[in-house]
């Protein structure tokens, strides 16, 4: 079978048009899954997955859609990542980078809107506030995640 030019370049144009179509939006399976499978374990040994008191943490989340959660949690990890010093990642900050990037890899940026400028963050000053900063922007996404599992599985 022989495809003329015009033929080869229609059917190129078309696959190239799907394949940025796929990837429009984000794979939610896939974030769900791997989320529960290397970064809540990555959570679990740092022990903020148990019980902790939500009334001191203010809603970090949208309530609603599924993409509004999946941006808020993709907004939070950026913002912590502009609050990290020096190049060395601590055990606390290794499940949030896993984040972004699982976020990242599964969704279009297109989706996910503009990126945080780390120009505009105001730095948190000081070792152990730093941390303390951190341990509750955790604990608040893994709030926004269960939610994210949530309505996830009431969408199906």
């Amino acid at each position: 079978m022989c495809l003329t030019g015009t033929l080869l370049r229609r059917v190129l144009a078309v696959l190239l048009l799907a394949d940025a179509c796929a990837k429009r939006r984000c794979n939610y399976k896939e974030i769900l899954g791997s989320y529960r499978q290397v970064i809540f374990v990555e959570l679990q040994n740092l022990n903020l997955t148990g019980s902790f008191n939500t009334s001191k943490v203010r809603e970090a989340c949208p309530s609603g859609k599924a993409r509004r959660i999946l941006v808020s949690i993709y907004g939070m990890t950026q913002q912590m990542k502009c609050q990290r010093s020096g190049k060395k990642m601590s055990a606390l900050e290794k499940p949030l980078a896993s984040m972004e990037q699982l976020i990242a890899q599964n969704c279009s940026p297109e989706y996910l809107g503009k990126k945080v400028s780390c120009s505009a963050i105001q730095k948190t000053q000081g070792k152990r506030r730093r941390r303390i900063r951190l341990i509750r922007v955790m604990e608040a996404l893994i709030t926004c995640w269960q939610k994210l599992q949530s309505v996830f599985m009431l969408s199906k």
